[in-house]
């Protein structure tokens, strides 16, 4: 049987750079996905790396979170517009080696409905793809957003998520104050 969870979502990626001391797979491999923890359901999210989360493609409460985000993104553009102070990032599905993972991309600009911006993380599932490597998302693609500056992060929805699904040490250690 096919397992169930291979959406992979990277949980805090908060800005370039941010999490790229991880040591993620260098290979051309999709990344493993860690059995469910015992007695746990067999779809639940389960971490793999310290700012990896992997859920089940069907996990409602993210499939929530990746709505939320791409349904704010008017709210993106008022706050890009306004030139709120920080680091604007989207998170977009990247697929590689026929596995997909939803990862960050560092805005460099827009235009005609494209972000333009440089990959923020190290996939886990290949290496056709590197950090730091320019790409182009049509906003169509994309499932949620965040300007992060210090601690304050606006937007992020999918990051709430998984934050509120990692263990609560873990997560604290993060120390952002979202905002809307």
């Amino acid at each position: 049987m096919r397992n169930p969870v291979v959406a992979i979502v990277f949980a805090a990626a908060l800005g370039y750079g941010f999490f790229n001391a991880l040591g993620h797979m260098a290979s051309n491999k999709p990344a493993a996905i860690p059995e469910a923890a015992p007695g746990a359901s067999p779809t639940a999210p389960r971490p793999m790396k310290e700012n990896v989360v992997a859920y089940y493609t069907g996990d409602k409460a993210m499939q929530g979170a990746k709505a939320k985000g791409h349904s704010t993104l008017p709210r993106f553009h008022e706050l890009m517009d306004a030139r709120t102070p920080g680091t604007y990032t989207v998170k977009f599905p990247l697929t590689q080696n026929g596995a997909t993972e939803h990862i960050w991309l560092q805005l460099t600009g827009y235009s005609d409905g494209h972000f333009v911006g440089l990959l923020a993380d190290k996939p886990v599932n290949g290496n056709q793809y590197k950090m730091g490597d320019r790409m182009t998302v049509a906003e169509a693609d994309v499932e949620d957003w965040m300007i992060r500056n210090g601690g304050d992060v606006y937007g992020g929805y999918t990051v709430r998520q998984a934050l509120a699904d990692m263990p609560k040490e873990q997560a604290a250690k993060y120390g952002i104050a979202f905002k809307d």
